[in-house]
């Protein structure tokens, strides 16, 4: 079979891509740019020129665009922009505009057999205590622009079925670096608590007690970026399009709570600081902000989110093999 993959050139696209050649015959990479030296070693890719925010996705026209359409068995849709700088128009002509573009598209496709969408588990509310695998939570507060468009484009994805092929949503939890390599392009999530106690480490040796805003029972739910997109192919492989629908949780397990976090980033730099827990107010997350700790990671500390597994499990049994234990020597910089 054929799959197209948009986000191809992203942090998991590009993971993806190198998965997905191994079980496709070919691997479409939608961009914008062409030939990326990054896969030259693959040789089963073909570039398609296109941009998602276009009503018309794919630049190619008449007989040339049909042949290619009805090539395609599989879609996979990662391509999202999340970055914290980013406006919210930016952001949202991206994550719904784009996907809204990418579901017109399949419509074209007359030998469909499933379309993946890459959807977030923030689309969770972090008021509640538990995200079901398949019902996206009422809500309508949000405290950044990714998580407000990302809930948009799966509700999008949600209400609008297709008898013709099946539909399959994934929510990946805070992808962080290889597991092995531990790679990671830019600081995010996690890394911005690394980065902060490396910056001050001298001083937390000598600080036996902080005050610090933050629940130490909420739940990290991070992944490798190598963990998720290997689970990703495989659900793919093991694919019987049948169910109409289905979600999954892309989550390891034994994910630390921010207490084990904490301690695991004392030992990092050599320090003994208790991290004393109070609720959230001003004073203490202004003194996050000076950590270096931006405003979208505040609603992971004080969430009390765990998270639906049951058909991920059935589906994907080896999600119990990405453990943290098993990887945190290389997300804290240690061999």
């Amino acid at each position: 079979m054929n799959i197209l993959i948009t986000g191809g050139t992203g942090f998991l696209g590009g993971h993806l891509v190198g998965e997905l050649s191994r079980t496709f015959k070919t691997v479409y990479v939608l961009s914008r740019q062409q030939n990326l030296e990054k896969f030259k070693h693959i040789s089963n890719i073909e570039f398609i020129t296109g941009d998602i925010t276009n009503l018309e996705v794919i630049a190619f026209e008449g007989k040339v665009l049909t042949d290619f359409l009805d090539s395609v068995d599989v879609v996979l849709h990662a391509a999202a922009l999340y970055d914290l700088a980013a406006s919210h128009s930016a952001t949202f002509l991206q994550n719904v505009v784009g996907t809204q573009n990418i579901m017109h598209l399949l419509n074209s496709m007359k030998n469909l057999k499933s379309f993946y969408y890459i959807s977030t588990i923030a689309v969770g509310d972090p008021d509640t205590f538990f995200l079901e695998e398949n019902q996206l939570p009422v809500r309508s507060n949000f405290t950044d622009a990714y998580s407000e468009t990302k809930y948009l484009a799966e509700q999008i994805v949600r209400e609008n079925p297709s008898e013709k092929f099946v539909t399959r949503i994934i929510r990946p939890g805070i992808i962080v670096g290889d597991s092995v390599t531990g790679k990671m392009p830019k600081i995010d999530g996690p890394y911005y608590f690394i980065k902060a106690f490396e910056k001050y480490a001298k001083a937390l040796k000598y600080t036996p007690i902080v005050p610090l805003s933050f629940n130490p029972r909420a739940k990290l739910p991070i992944i490798p970026v190598d963990h998720c997109a290997r689970f990703i192919r495989l659900l793919i492989e093991r694919d019987d399009f049948k169910k109409a629908l289905k979600t999954y949780h892309l989550v390891s397990s034994e994910s630390p709570s921010l207490d084990e976090f904490l301690g695991d980033l004392n030992n990092m730099v050599g320090a003994k600081t208790y991290y004393f827990a109070v609720k959230e107010n001003k004073f203490h997350n202004s003194l996050l902000k000076l950590l270096g700790i931006p405003d979208e990671v505040l609603p992971f500390m004080f969430s009390r989110l765990s998270y639906d597994k049951t058909s991920t499990l059935e589906d994907l049994p080896e999600i119990n093999e990405s453990t943290y234990s098993s990887f945190k020597h290389i997300l804290f910089g240690r061999s």
